[in-house]
Order: structure tokens, then sequence, then C-alpha cells
């Protein structure tokens, strides 16, 4: 038996970036569904660390407060090689309201997620399974088979597939899935109450360098450590997930920690991974897109797997809504693609140079016992290395939505908006991405002339999209220094990045942009 139903946006897969993505398109009043053919969230507990960048996406999503409640800050890593202390590390120096790493378990990171998602009157369907997959000019048929056998044809006018790595979307798209196999690599992962020599602490982290071997070690909810353990593979075929024992055995001996015992947590984890660093050549061809594993995979170095897939969602919602409801063109869905791809490739690049992730040759680890001390000790180093941890510094410069007109020093288009301290028009001071949100543009103006202002609004109310204009003032020297020189505008988009910067008073480029992606009323 089947039947028939119509929505705006189709989602398979519930996954956290499925799930953010549903939870932006039904606060910018979408129509949509979200299936998943697993019974519910995930029992696995994968991927534990969410970066700053994505916090304040999740902030701004408004399903923060669970998070928080649940996690924990990680506020140090110590880094060791052959049982000497090479150097540490410090967070919280980054200018957000979220500047520490958050610690949770992806399990928590889903059940949070559908809960909110559920709190806004969408329910993930469950046991549900994409069978058939039909795209035309305005959209997709989605043929669908529930747990009872029951089949339904949703017809939808977007189709997203989030349903992972091996995406039976993207299959059906013939989308090609770019790139090859990370070789003589492997990652095996154990949760564990550990008793060692360390105090114990919801906040400090470890790393513990060794010939061919690193192994990360970093508190999660629940009394437990994540230990997670890089290094060559010498035996491909082997499948198995380690044992606790040979977990214990490899910490015990990188970490120079004979005494070292190691205890499973629940729920149990205990995981050999082999990776593929791939990008799929396009996230949106007609009507279906592409968003998390299904657009990019990774090995997971760095932690920053999740973490792109929930900026990729941040960065799609917006833009399907606006296409979706009218208020914007085509092309403004186009710069998906082109900014979600450059910023994988940034993270796939960057992989390959981790010097403290990747296992380390004997040569290498003689060198990092030589330098890194030093290195780690000056602080530009420090605040450059927690800077990129914490993807804030990941920018759309390149991007067709990124144009200006002039300099504006430290901060260009497609960086995200500094979150400093400035003063409205009104006299009222806050921190700046208290004027952001992901239902409307922002315009800031850097000038009090009454006449630029008028005409500001005059032309944001061309427009279908709505435009908030605000006049800021910044409030210290270093707010003045990153937002570049009085005088200009800022046009920053629903997800806080920069999208255009130019003279205050240069109302033609100002037009010739919002003219390129928007529509006139």
């Amino acid at each position: 038996m089947s039947n028939s139903s119509q929505h705006q946006v189709l989602i398979v897969g519930a996954g956290p970036t499925g799930l953010m993505l549903a939870i932006e398109l039904t606060l910018l009043s979408l129509s949509v569904r979200i299936i998943d053919r697993a019974a519910e969230t995930k029992r696995q507990v994968r991927a534990c660390v969410i970066w700053s960048r994505a916090q304040e996406a999740l902030a701004e999503l408004g399903v923060i407060d669970k998070f928080l409640a649940r996690s924990h800050k990680m506020h140090n890593f110590d880094v060791y090689a052959k049982g000497k202390q090479l150097s540490g590390f410090e967070f919280g120096h980054i200018k957000s309201d979220y500047p520490f790493p958050m610690t949770i378990e992806q399990h928590d990171t889903e059940r949070f997620l559908a809960e909110s998602l559920s709190d806004l009157g969408v329910e993930v369907e469950w046991e549900t399974e994409a069978i058939g997959v039909r795209t035309h000019d305005d959209g997709a048929e989605v043929t669908v088979r529930a747990a009872n056998g029951t089949e339904e044809t949703i017809e939808t006018h977007w189709l997203v597939g989030c349903e992972g790595s091996r995406s039976p979307i993207r299959e059906a798209a013939q989308i090609p899935f770019e790139g090859e196999p990370a070789l003589n690599l492997q990652a095996v992962q154990v949760n564990a109450k550990p008793t060692w020599r360390f105090p114990k602490s919801t906040s400090q982290g470890y790393f513990f360098l060794g010939e061919q071997v690193s192994i990360m070690s970093i508190p999660v909810p629940g009394d437990t450590y994540r230990f997670f353990t890089f290094t060559t593979d010498p035996s491909p075929e082997r499948k198995t997930p380690p044992s606790l024992a040979e977990m214990r055995d490899l910490t015990a001996a990188v970490s120079y920690m004979p005494e070292l015992q190691l205890e499973l947590s629940e729920p149990v984890w205990l995981s050999r991974a082999r990776f593929q660093n791939r990008i799929a050549a396009t996230l949106n061809k007609g009507r279906v897109l592409l968003v998390g594993d299904a657009a990019h995979s990774w090995a997971p170095i760095g932690g920053h797997g999740m973490n792109t897939g929930l900026r990729g969602a941040y960065n799609l919602g917006w833009k399907l809504a606006a296409v979706e409801c009218g208020e914007a063109k085509s092309c403004l869905l186009d710069t998906y693609t082109i900014e979600q791809r450059a910023n994988a490739q940034t993270i796939v690049d960057a992989n390959r140079m981790n010097i403290v992730e990747q296992p380390p040759s004997a040569t290498k680890l003689r060198l990092m016992q030589t330098f890194m001390p030093f290195g780690l000790s000056l602080q530009p180093v420090k605040r450059l290395m927690e800077f990129t941890l914490s993807d804030l510094g990941m920018e759309y410069r390149n991007s067709p939505l990124s144009q200006q007109q002039k300099g504006s020093g430290s901060l260009h288009a497609g960086d995200r908006l500094p979150n400093v301290p400035v003063v409205s028009g009104d006299g009222q001071w806050a921190n700046l991405h208290r004027s952001i949100s992901i239902h409307h543009w922002t315009l800031l103006l850097r000038t009090k002339d009454s006449q630029v202002i008028e005409r500001a609004y005059q032309i944001v109310g061309q427009y279908r999209s709505t435009i908030k204009v605000t006049t800021i003032q910044p409030m210290d020297r270093d707010s003045d220094r990153q937002l570049g020189r009085d005088g200009q505008m800022l046009l920053v988009r629903p997800d806080a990045h920069v999208g255009f910067i130019g003279a205050v008073n240069d109302y033609n480029s100002l037009v010739k942009y919002l003219d390129t992606f928007l529509v006139r009323l």
C-alpha cells in the first residue's frame, strides 16, 4: 500500500548535520520532513569535540543550552613524548561567547538536536528508508519504505542527502565522490576510565607521542576519557575492533606508564577505522543537495569532521530558505558548493600537515622533541593554533558572495564577523554578534551621518530579504582594529560572515551586490 505527500524539503539522514539543517529550515518557516533508516539516534559515541564556531551556530539556532549542561569545557592540553612533557597548551583566549572547545559524545549531540527539532513540531521518521529517487526541474519524487513495509512517495522541492559517506542520494544524483584512501593510517579508540598518575579533571587533555603512533586522551561526560590513537596500518585486512587489553598496552607503552589501567565505560566504544579523503564534485545538483559526510569525508585528525558538517548545514540553511521563499536568486545557493568544498579541501590539506596527530617517524619525533617546547612557548604560535582549531578562521574569501571595494585592515569579505564590543546608534553596547540573526542580513554602518543612514534604509527596503540597518562604533582600540576603517559599511550574511565591504556612501556598489544575489520587491 502506498500514498503520497508533498513538502518543501526532504532530508535523508538524521545524524548531527541532518538534524541541524532541519532545525534551521524549520526556524525559517519551511516545511521539512527528515527520515532515517536507523531505529533511533545512535548509541555509538563517535565524534566528541565541538569547536567554538560550531558552538556559535548552535547558539544562533537556540539549542546550545542542553549542550552546555551536559558537556565539558577543554581548558588545557599537555604534550608528552617518551614520558617527558614537551609543552602545555591553553584554550579560552579567542573572542567568542564560546571560547573553549566542548567535549560531548555524538549520541548526546544527536539526542539533543532531535529533541530540539521535536520541540519545533518536527519528528524524525525512524526506520524509514529511501528506496527510489526521481529528480526533475522543480524537485524530486522519493519513494520511502517504513518498517512495517508501507511505501510512500514524497514529492519535495528539495532533496538533501545527509546519510553518510556511502550516500545513496549522492549516488542516485550521479555525483562523483572524488579523492583516495588515506593509506597506512588507522585509528583505534576506546572510551575508558583510567587509573594513572594524573589527577582527575574534566578540563585537562593529553597528547602522547611515540614512534609511528600518537594518542590523544580527553575527558568526556560520564567520568570517562576518550583514548584516540592514530597509528600506521601494517595489517589493513584486520577489521575487528581492538580489545581493551590491546588499548591498555598501547597507551601504557606510549605514555611510559606501565602501571596504567583502563576500565570500559558505558556505552562501550571500541573502534578500529580506516579512512577515505574524498569531496563530492558538487554539493548541489539541480534539486539535490549534499551535507556532512555525504559531501566530504576524511580521517578525523583535528576533530573537524562533524564540525565541518555542522557549519555546512548552518551555511546551507539560510541560503536554501531564501531561494525557496523567492527572496534570493538561485546563484546564492551555488555559493554553498563553492564555500563548503573550499573549506573541506582546507581541512584535508591541513590534516596532511598536522605534526601532532599524524603518526611521527623516528626522525620527526626527534625534531618534535627538540623544537616543540620552544615553538609552543611563543604566545603568537599558541594563539594562532587556538584560532585555527576553533574554526573561527574558516573563511569564504574566494566566494562570489564575498566582495569588497577597498581594503579593511585585517577584516576581509568572507571572514566571520569579529564578535567585538560596539556601541550601537541608540547608545547601548553589546558584543557585535548580538546584532546578527539567521532571519536577516545586517548592514553595519560606521558613521553618524543621518543622510547616509537614511539612504541605506531606502536601499535595503527595496528587497524581499530582510536587511537590518545598524550603526556601530567600536568600544576600544582592539575592536576598531578588527573592524577596519571608520566610514565603512559591512553587509553581514545571516550566518555572521561578512558579504560586502565598502565605503558608507558607495551606494552603487552595494546595490550591484544586492541585485546579484537578492530579489527586489
